[in-house]
C-alpha cells in the first residue's frame, strides 16, 4: 500500500514538473552500492589513483569503510592538500606520483579546477591551464612497496585519472590479479583528446576478468544527455593471492 502510494506522488510530481535533486541522488545511490560491494568483496585495502585532495577516501570513511587506503596524485601542490588530509589517519597513506602503463618523466596539464588536470590534453579550450613535469611509475613496479603494510591485502581499485584509466590499467596487468573489484570513471562524451570511448573501457576490463556491478552518472551535457559514467565491477572468478602473484 505504502509503495503505491508513493509510486502515485513521485508521478504526480513528475507531471508537475517538480525537479528532484538528480546529482545528490544518484551520488547517494552510487555510494550505497560502494558500499555494499566493498563489504561484499571483504575489501581491506583501497588503491585510490587520481586522489586529488582526498576526496574520494574521504568518502570512503564517511560511509564506514575503515580499511587501508593508498593514495596516488602527482601534482605537487594538490598533493600538500591531501598530506593533510591523511595526516592523522594511520590507514591511509599516500604517494606523490602518477600511475600509467610506463615509467617515465612527462607533463601533467594543470587546471585551474585541480580535479579535471591530465595527462591528456583537453577537448574544450582551457585559457588558465598550465603544464608541470610529473613522475609517472607503473603499478606493478610498486605495488608491493605500497601495500607491504597490509596484512593479506584484499585490493579494490578505484581510478579517476581524467581519461587516463586504461593507461594505469595497462601497468598493473600483474597487480590486477590480486584486485577483487574496481571503479573506473568512463567517457560517454570525450572531455579529453585520446581518451577512450566507455564500451571500450568496459570491453577491456570484462576481457581481465570483471563484471559490471552498477554504473552511476558523472555528468550531463547540456540538453541532459550522458557525459561521464562512473563503473563499479567486480571480479568474476577469485583472485590470486599475494602468495601467488
Amino acid at each position: 500500500m505504502m509503495q503505491h502510494v508513493l509510486k502515485k506522488l513521485v508521478l504526480k510530481a513528475i507531471a508537475m514538473g517538480i525537479k528532484a535533486p538528480e546529482q545528490q541522488i544518484d551520488r547517494y545511490l552510487e555510494l550505497t552500492h560502494l558500499k555494499a560491494l566493498l563489504e561484499q568483496l571483504e575489501i581491506n585495502c583501497v588503491l585510490d589513483v587520481g586522489a586529488n585532495a582526498g576526496q574520494f577516501a574521504s568518502e570512503l570513511r564517511a560511509i564506514g569503510y575503515r580499511g587501508h587506503i593508498v593514495s596516488f596524485e602527482p601534482i605537487p601542490e594538490v598533493y600538500r592538500q591531501l598530506s593533510d588530509a591523511f595526516a592523522s589517519d594511520p590507514k591511509w597513506t599516500g604517494y606523490n606520483v602518477a600511475l600509467g602503463s610506463e615509467t617515465k618523466q612527462t607533463s601533467i596539464h594543470v587546471h585551474a579546477m585541480s580535479v579535471m588536470s591530465s595527462l591528456l590534453e583537453s577537448t574544450a579550450s582551457q585559457a588558465n591551464a598550465q603544464t608541470q613535469t610529473i613522475e609517472v611509475k607503473r603499478l606493478d613496479d610498486i605495488i608491493d612497496r605500497v601495500t607491504d603494510h597490509v596484512n593479506e591485502a584484499k585490493l579494490f581499485l578505484k581510478m579517476d585519472t581524467q581519461g587516463y584509466d586504461l593507461e594505469v590499467f595497462k601497468g598493473g596487468q600483474r597487480s590486477i590479479l590480486r584486485v577483487r573489484g574496481l571503479q573506473s570513471e568512463l567517457s560517454v562524451q570525450p572531455l579529453y583528446r585520446g581518451m577512450p570511448h566507455y564500451d571500450a573501457s568496459l570491453r577491456t576490463y570484462e576481457e581481465a576478468g570483471f563484471e559490471l556491478y552498477n554504473l552511476s552518472v558523472v555528468g550531463r551535457v547540456p540538453g541532459g544527455g550522458l557525459m561521464e559514467l562512473n563503473a563499479l565491477m567486480r571480479r568474476t572468478e577469485k583472485p590470486t593471492s599475494e602468495s601467488e602473484s
